[in-house]
């Protein structure tokens, strides 16, 4: 793809020419940047206790190529938080966030800013201690042309691959800017609720779909709905004050714009009065609070008499096939997986965790982990901070930052680096992204004897 640049003051555009594929960046906007003084106190004033950070950080936000509910390519964004160090590599962090349903409320237009505590605290949580952080938006949300197809997998994993892509097509375009990045060869997804949700449904997707581009060092996927079709429809059938309403036909709608299309007959499916109401509800300009308000104490009497009786005694029905569909039991987890969870959790019962852990145990995975929090911490909202800071703690036993020379990607130069650059001088077939700026040392684009003296002396 041909790639025209223009600049306007802070910005950068792309204009591209051909045919677009997914992962194509398209756009890249610089937001701000944060000092490690500045983190710190932020930090200090959210009332965390945290290791101090180490790195200024800088934000982005991006527009890239992905699939839409076609199979054609379709534009998408996300905010990318970036350590600043450029002789380091540092992991892929991949930040998958929870229910949006404004479209203001996107991370790529909030950036990293008040007006989105969860996109302010990962991010100052996470980058500033040695990640390249990614957050995407998701398809529709932040786009008012789009819906959103709200806990359904598979637009949640292109969203994610093709984000990464992105991001490693923004590590080149600023290789001559003070923002200059490297990515190594680690790759972490993390999550809460809905983004829990797109965690697992993202490891789910990379590892079937794409094995031989993304290796995941490890997941985390937290609170999230993973048993559509075994936990979460007998907890909304059997659960006639729903405390957060508005997720139930969140659900809904999207299953059926996304599989019956946006001309589906809402008349078919629910009561008149919400038949007509649901799709202007779900249009990215009303908040949960408003809808709640609106939503009767029981969310599925929204549904036809003859319709809710269908769901609940026909294993056929529309709904019923569409969260099966996106039940996410299936698999065996070959990456490393932490499930966190909160047994007191009022809106994704903790059993989505139990259910997947036993399944994959009994499919035969071998790295998989559960932490249940107990009921007295409270319930869903109240556990978001403390499971992510716990996963957080898991993802530093596994991080590593690569300095400039270290070729196998342990955290040192080594003689064994300098083993392998000779090596890649002879044979430079099968090397990543990471290995050949490891191994150009002296960083002229080439892997030369220059870059051997240059690791020789780093050695000595």
């Amino acid at each position: 793809m041909k790639i025209v640049k223009v600049c306007f003051c802070s910005c950068i555009y792309f204009t591209s020419f051909g045919s677009a594929e997914p992962g194509d960046l398209l756009e890249y906007n610089y937001q701000s940047t944060f000092s490690i003084s500045t983190i710190q106190f932020i930090l200090n004033s959210l009332g965390n206790d945290l290791s101090l950070p180490m790195y200024n950080i800088s934000v982005y936000d991006i527009k890239y190529e992905s699939f839409s509910e076609s199979g054609e390519v379709d534009t998408l964004a996300g905010l990318v938080i970036i350590p600043q160090s450029p002789t380091k590599a540092f992991p892929i962090l991949t930040y998958q966030h929870g229910t949006i349903i404004l479209d203001s409320e996107a991370p790529s237009i909030t950036g990293v800013s008040a007006e989105n505590f969860e996109v302010l605290f990962v991010s100052l949580v996470t980058t500033p201690s040695g990640f390249i952080t990614i957050i995407p938006d998701y398809t529709g949300i932040g786009d008012p042309d789009k819906y959103h197809p709200y806990i359904i997998a598979d637009p949640h994993t292109e969203a994610v691959v093709n984000m990464i892509r992105g991001v490693k097509e923004l590590a080149i375009e600023l290789e001559d800017s003070n923002d200059r990045f490297q990515f190594n060869d680690q790759l972490f997804l993390i999550g809460y609720s809905d983004g829990g949700y797109a965690t697992l449904a993202s490891q789910r997707g990379m590892q079937l779909d794409y094995p031989d581009e993304f290796s995941i060092t490890a997941s985390f996927p937290m609170a999230g709905p993973y048993d559509l079709s075994g936990t979460m429809v007998p907890y909304f059938l059997s659960e006639p004050e729903y405390s957060q309403p508005y997720y139930v036909p969140y659900v809904l709608t999207s299953h059926l714009w996304y599989y019956q299309g946006v001309d589906v007959d809402f008349g078919e499916y629910f009561e008149p009065f919400w038949a007509d109401t649901l799709p202007s509800l779900y249009d990215g300009t009303h908040s949960g609070y408003e809808i709640n308000n609106l939503m009767p104490e029981n969310p599925l009497d929204i549904l036809l008499d003859d319709v809710l009786e269908e769901f609940e005694t026909n294993e056929e029905h529309f709904f019923r096939q569409s969260l099966e569909e996106n039940t996410l039991l299936d698999w065996v987890p070959e990456s490393p997986t932490y499930f966190f969870h909160g047994i007191g959790d009022d809106v994704v019962p903790f059993e989505n965790a139990q259910m997947a852990y036993d399944a994959f145990l009994e499919n035969g995975a071998t790295n998989i982990s559960m932490e249940l929090f107990p009921e007295e911490l409270g319930g869903h909202s109240a556990l978001a901070v403390p499971c992510l800071l716990a996963g957080y703690s898991v993802i530093l036993d596994y991080q590593i930052i690569c300095p400039k020379g270290d070729i196998n990607s342990d955290g040192l130069v080594s003689l064994i680096d300098l083993a392998l650059i000779s090596e890649y001088m002879l044979v430079e077939n099968n090397i990543t992204d990471y290995q050949w700026w490891a191994g150009d040392c002296d960083y002229d684009g080439n892997h030369s004897v220059m870059d051997i003296l240059m690791l020789s002396d780093i050695l000595e």
